[in-house]
């Protein structure tokens, strides 16, 4: 809540943020500097793709998977190069524990794949949920508290174009206002 004095009256604005403000947010980049989820696959070679989690209040782990899209043609994944010990591959679901709380840009890995450059045009390449049970099909991550909670994951396009943006959150299935609420009920 705020309070602000506009013209001699005072305006009190109350400011409600319902989880998406401050979300997590994991995703696939291209480079190191993490400004721009278009991977370009045009050459033959070792083609690496960086993975990124952007948390604002701080994260201890995260549990999501980010298998090769069929789209990826010619393309064959190699390894994973993560910085701490994992549990799993990012084909098939993978869990990372960081070794403290992190807050900020933290680069959790790499995705390395041997490529023939030959990869389909607006090649969506979503960040989708560990297909454990336990992740309730959705990104995990574990805050700095310890508590499990939901990230947005995002899609990024393999030699995209103007006609197929990335960035934007891996679509999810419909919900009812009551659904989303109960997220967020103590």
């Amino acid at each position: 809540m705020r309070l602000n004095v506009i013209g001699g009256l005072s305006v009190v604005v109350l400011v409600v943020c319902v989880g998406i403000c401050a979300a997590d947010t994991i995703g696939l980049y291209s480079e190191s500097y993490y400004s721009s989820c278009n991977i370009v696959d045009n050459a033959v070679g070792l083609l690496s793709i960086r993975v990124v989690h952007i948390s604002p209040g701080g994260a201890t782990a995260s549990a999501f998977s980010a298998p090769m899209p069929s789209c990826m043609t010619g393309v064959t994944w190699y390894q994973d190069r993560p910085p701490w010990e994992v549990i799993g591959s990012t084909q098939t679901g993978i869990e990372i524990g960081y070794g403290s709380c992190k807050t900020g840009v933290i680069q959790l890995m790499s995705i390395w794949f041997f490529s023939h450059g030959t990869s389909d045009p607006c090649c969506l390449y979503p960040l989708l949920p560990h297909p454990a049970p336990w992740a309730e099909g959705k990104v995990q991550v574990v805050d700095c508290n310890f508590n499990m909670v939901p990230a947005v994951g995002l899609v990024s396009t393999i030699n995209g174009n103007e006609t197929c943006p990335c960035g934007y959150p891996v679509p999810v299935e419909e919900t009812t206002w009551g659904q989303v609420k109960a997220l967020y009920s103590e």
